[in-house]
């Protein structure tokens, strides 16, 4: 009989993708450099600047990989950007430069340096609509290097940030 070939052919049009969620749109999300708050009195350390750039780098990497997020660029606003700094103190000044970037999420990366050896990194997401956080991930980090931020970064994003439910 003619319908039993239907079969075989709605299983494979139907296939196992059927009954599953669609995959999430990639939210348009800004990610700020990250920002040193040094209280350690110490001198700063060789290629401090350099190992900001690396660690904002990887989290705006580890955040598009993760399908959730897609980094809206900031170079176009870079002087705009700076005269936010600092964006860990500054009650919102960031909001307007965000929001005019065209994305919907910002993340602010900022790390406390207490000495060499301890330092606290934070990252918190906001959304842009309402101004409010609606992520924020904090640990600390051993090392005034660059393997220690980047190992800060890849456990605040995979073991803490990921974990949640997305904004």
């Amino acid at each position: 009989m003619p319908w039993r070939w239907l079969i075989p052919i709605l299983v494979l049009v139907a296939g196992p993708a059927a009954g599953q969620a669609p995959e999430p749109t990639p939210v348009p999300t800004v990610v700020f450099p990250f920002e040193l708050a040094d209280t350690s009195g110490e001198a700063a350390s060789p290629g401090r600047d350099a190992r900001i750039a690396l660690a904002t780098g990887q989290l705006a990497r580890k955040l598009e990989q993760s399908g959730r997020y897609r980094a809206v660029d900031l170079a176009p606003l870079a002087a705009k950007v700076a005269a936010t700094s600092p964006r860990y103190n500054c009650g919102g000044c960031w909001l307007d430069v965000a929001r005019e970037s065209g994305a919907d999420l910002a993340v602010l990366p900022a790390v406390h340096k207490i000495s060499t050896l301890i330092s606290t990194m934070d990252i918190w997401v906001a959304d842009l609509r309402s101004g409010q956080y609606v992520a924020h991930v904090q640990g600390q980090i051993r090392g005034d290097t660059d393997t220690a931020w980047l190992r800060g970064v890849d456990f605040l994003v995979d073991e803490r940030l990921l974990r949640r439910p997305p904004p």
